[in-house]
């Protein structure tokens, strides 16, 4: 918003220096070649900015008396009425938006400044991980360039240092990073040259990918396509050792594509944790989405990640 609006500021005051040397342009031409008087630089200027600044008043009435001076008149008058309260218009609305957004969400969130965790990236596992961190009454911050308003955040990229000394990385506890490989890995690079105590805990696609941000300095790296989003909140805390994470440790997680049948029909309808086990997660197109409700409604060529049967029990 902020940005648009900058960009707003910037072309008003373009259509209106351009408005004003058309208007200057224009008067002299008729001056000097219509009515064959003579005009300053001075008059052509006065002339267009009182034209569009006072509705055309002048206190020796109109400087042209042609009938072209007329009709350019009326037209350099019109033009300026539309860009003039035009331009207001789209400035002054964004900005009171603007406003009123921040007055409802007091002025945007506050950012924790200590025992935080920081969240490197908005995607569809971000939510998750924020409602498991509100129920443990955990604060944090998002680091994103989209980073929703309605959370404590900071817009920007988390591979720069300013951007994650934002967010006060120097006293947080956990950095929880969600971006591709590369930038988990300069994200990881980041924040241990800054703190050597904090954890940091990153998503992977590829092995390769986990060995570097490994090497980067993550405590953990966790496979994107085996996601479990139900143990994240343990590590952000920097726990470990629950016991739960020995169990995964030697969990057999299985994939399944929904094919014919099951497609279009929620997870609830197939009896899925009857018959093959718990859901951990659903692969839509490379997108991970953790936890689905039984409600969610399934769509062919969506790869099932899942526990089991007799391991889930």
């Amino acid at each position: 918003m902020a940005f648009a609006l900058k960009n707003r500021v910037i072309l008003f005051v373009l259509m209106v220096f351009s408005l004003i040397l058309f208007g200057s342009l224009g008067y002299l031409a008729i001056k000097i070649y219509v009515e064959h008087q003579t005009a300053t630089l001075t008059d052509a200027i006065y002339f267009s900015v009182a034209t569009i600044s006072t509705l055309g008043y002048y206190p020796q009435g109109s400087p042209l008396t042609s009938e072209v001076g007329k009709w350019f008149h009326i037209i350099y008058l019109g033009v300026g009425l539309a860009i003039i309260f035009g331009g207001i218009q789209t400035i002054v609305g964004p900005w009171f938006e603007l406003k009123i957004r921040r007055a409802e969400q007091g002025w945007g969130m506050p950012i924790p400044k200590d025992a935080h965790v920081i969240i490197c990236g908005y995607n569809e596992l971000t939510n998750y991980i924020v409602k498991k961190l509100k129920m443990l009454e955990i604060p944090f911050v998002v680091i994103d360039k989209h980073a929703p308003e309605n959370l404590p955040h900071v817009e920007g990229d988390c591979t720069e240092l300013s951007y994650l000394k934002k967010g006060h990385i120097d006293r947080a506890t956990a950095l929880i990073t969600l971006l591709d490989d590369k930038k988990n890995a300069m994200v990881s690079l980041t924040a241990r040259s800054v703190s050597e105590d904090i954890n940091i805990i990153a998503t992977a696609t590829t092995d390769s990918g986990e060995e570097i941000i490994d090497k980067a300095g993550a405590n953990v790296v966790i496979p994107r396509n085996k996601i479990l989003g139900k143990i994240i909140h343990y590590w952000a805390i920097g726990d470990y050792k629950y016991d739960i994470f020995a169990s995964v440790e030697r969990l057999s997680i299985k994939q399944k594509e929904v094919k014919g049948k099951s497609s279009g029909k929620k997870i609830s309808e197939l009896k899925f944790r009857e018959k093959y086990g718990t859901i951990l997660a659903i692969n839509r197109g490379g997108k991970i989405m953790p936890d689905p409700a039984p409600n969610f409604t399934l769509k062919a060529g969506d790869i099932i990640i899942y526990v089991p049967k007799e391991e889930a029990s």
